[in-house]
């Protein structure tokens, strides 16, 4: 992560337990003498600088959890031999996946180690060594990303435990059970507020650091898949209205510019040369490996909206290589595969705000009403961008289908499509999730984590 490439076993002397065991703990086990290791703040500083490290774990954001969002709905189809992508692709999920069980532990290393930090912030501050400030700056960014993290496991797996102390070896493991999806919810949404509190007096234009706009953005992305539109309307308009933030001139720019002079971006993570993902190469056809392509229905798509002027078709895939496949190219670095991976952006603000909108009145009769003419703005300020014209007015039901098309064709390999369809209730229809199969709205538990963890139980149909 350029100078933001500290692993944590490095910054704070952590050994992590090796053999087979250690991958089956529900909160992943390391043991750190952290009262020795972090003893002021800019120590704390480069803890917290680890826990950004770990979602660039190729089992997070540096390789498959996004793509698999992407695979496991309509947007993108998986090339190869692997059984663990194959099972992905064709909807057929098993507990026994050890993918599944590597998104499981990947997310929860990210967890304690945002636990870690937490925790010892706090402690120096009460020693009097750094002050609530200091504490503060550090810890809304560990908020946020332990926000981000059950938010990345709860829209999969549904409810999950929910381990808030640290984990510093054997004897703080706990067994806990799984607290319910809304449990989980009230939780991410508690850190997230928590992090637009603590960060809001911390300058911010580095969008590789959590910022209270990112918190704000965040939340209005949680409580949107929550169903609570007016609290999403609202901190939509929030980061909207900020003006901290602006569209990329150009679609294609946002994912050719680097990170400083990236706008639109509210939170990304950060690779380079010396610290790659797997993203570039994985969407390449030109290199070997497994390969994650752009579905014929989704291409269909871009070029029938390149055809009303949509340049987000030409920005986001093209036919390569002797077979013929639809190339992803928002990760087209796969020389260096150095491409920073974009969490959240303002485009989909927009969307949001206008989204929450309609649900909010979309009942009934109201959904044969013309939109609000703040719902037409928001949506049209995402087409214009692409090039496609303004609409004159949409009926709440057709903006909702405008709404989810407009997503569709901006976030492209982005990791939303799953969560879109299922918001939408679209599954049973699109992806076959339906009566007797539609228990695949969610994952299975990971068998290894069920297997040590005699608290945990199983989603229905696995």
């Amino acid at each position: 992560m350029k100078k933001y490439t500290y692993i944590l076993a490095a910054v704070l002397g952590l050994s992590v337990l090796t053999g087979c065991e250690d991958r089956l703990e529900v909160a992943p086990t390391t043991q750190v003498e952290a009262d020795v290791a972090v003893t002021d703040f800019n120590s704390l500083d480069k803890a917290a600088l680890g826990v950004y490290s770990a979602l660039q774990s190729e089992d997070y954001y540096g390789f498959r959890y996004n793509l698999y969002h992407e695979i496991y709905s309509d947007n993108m189809q998986f090339v190869g031999t692997f059984t663990t992508d194959a099972e992905a692709a064709r909807r057929a999920l098993t507990a026994s996946n050890l993918q599944i069980e590597s998104f499981w532990g990947a997310i929860y290393v990210a967890i304690n180690r945002a636990n870690t930090v937490i925790s010892q912030a706090e402690r120096l501050v009460a020693a009097g060594t750094i002050t609530a400030e200091q504490r503060d700056a550090i810890s809304g960014e560990m908020h946020f990303l332990r926000a981000l993290a059950y938010f990345d496991l709860v829209k999969v797996f549904g409810g999950v435990p929910l381990e808030l102390n640290a984990t510093a070896g054997l004897s703080d493991i706990q067994y806990l059970p799984r607290s319910s999806e809304q449990e989980v919810y009230t939780q991410i949404i508690t850190d997230l507020t928590t992090a637009e509190n603590m960060l809001s007096m911390v300058e911010s234009g580095d969008p590789r650091r959590a910022s209270s706009l990112a918190a704000t953005a965040l939340l209005a992305r949680v409580y949107l898949q929550n169903g609570n539109n007016a609290e999403a309307q609202a901190k939509a308009s929030q980061v909207i209205e900020s003006g901290a933030f602006a569209l990329m001139p150009t679609f294609a720019s946002i994912f050719t510019t680097e990170a400083g002079g990236k706008t639109e971006s509210i939170f990304e993570i950060d690779f380079t040369p010396n610290d790659q993902n797997s993203l570039g190469s994985a969407t390449n056809p030109n290199t070997p490996g497994q390969k994650f392509y752009v579905s014929e229905d989704t291409y269909n798509a871009l070029q029938a909206s390149a055809a009303n002027g949509d340049d987000r078709f030409e920005a986001t895939a093209r036919v390569e290589g002797s077979a013929g496949r639809r190339r992803l190219l928002k990760y087209e670095d796969a020389v260096n595969n150095a491409d920073n991976v974009i969490i959240i952006r303002l485009a989909e603000m927009y969307l949001i705000r206008a989204e929450a909108a309609v649900r909010q009145t979309a009942n009934g009769g109201d959904n044969i009403l013309p939109v609000s003419p703040q719902v037409l703005s928001d949506i049209n300020t995402v087409r214009t961008r692409a090039g496609l014209r303004p609409l004159l007015v949409l009926t709440n039901r057709a903006a909702l289908s405008e709404i989810l098309l407009q997503r569709r064709l901006e976030f492209v390999g982005e990791g939303l499509r799953f969560m879109d369809l299922r918001r939408y209730n679209l599954t049973c229809e699109i992806l076959g999730f339906c009566n007797a199969q539609a228990f695949r709205n969610l994952w299975p538990i990971p068998l290894q984590q069920i297997e040590v963890n005699p608290e945990l139980t199983q989603n229905p149909g696995y």
